[in-house]
């Protein structure tokens, strides 16, 4: 397209409307691929004076293909090119506890739990075992291990009085 070379290098009118032919379509082109429109405004300019420049230049036998590829240039630069970071902040980044550490806590409840039914006397865990873990009701219980409704109770209250006072410091840490 030598007139282009030829109108842009004399800085004639018919340069801006050839440019202006291809301009709706490098829009397009580049806004399908950008997604803020101040960025698609800016690629498109800096892509035509680019063309106008290589015009200046050169002959270009194709300047469509050459516009659209130099459009296609610049937006893989702009992917090339460190981003400005935002500083992560607890209200746009809530922390995220890592899985393992998860896995770790339970774990050692876990032991914290089974050490401390251990202290208790072997009725009074059952007790507690057959109602919390078995969901077992308390009649059920008190009939098969032969004892009264309200001593299920009593036990049910010791084994969760000596349970809080030995596991409450583990509930308070990590939250």
């Amino acid at each position: 397209m030598p007139a282009l070379r030829r109108s842009v290098a004399e800085g004639t009118e018919g340069s801006d409307l050839s440019i202006d032919t291809y301009r709706a379509a490098l829009r397009a082109f580049v806004a399908r691929r950008v997604r803020d429109p101040h960025e698609v405004e800016d690629l498109v300019q800096e892509a035509c004076a680019r063309l106008i420049a290589s015009a200046r230049a050169q002959s270009l036998d194709d300047p469509r293909a050459y516009l659209f590829r130099i459009a296609a240039n610049l937006i893989a630069d702009r992917h090339r090119r460190p981003q400005p970071t935002v500083p992560l902040v607890p209200e746009l980044d809530p922390p995220v506890r890592a899985a393992q550490e998860d896995r770790r806590r339970v774990a050692d409840l876990e032991a914290a739990l089974h050490a401390a039914l251990d202290e208790l006397s072997p009725r009074c865990r059952e007790v507690f075992v057959l109602r919390r873990f078995e969901e077992r009701g308390t009649g059920e219980i008190a009939r098969e291990l032969g004892i009264s409704t309200r001593m299920v109770q009593k036990y049910l209250t010791q084994a969760v009085s000596h349970l809080y006072a030995r596991l409450a410091h583990l509930m308070d840490r990590g939250q």
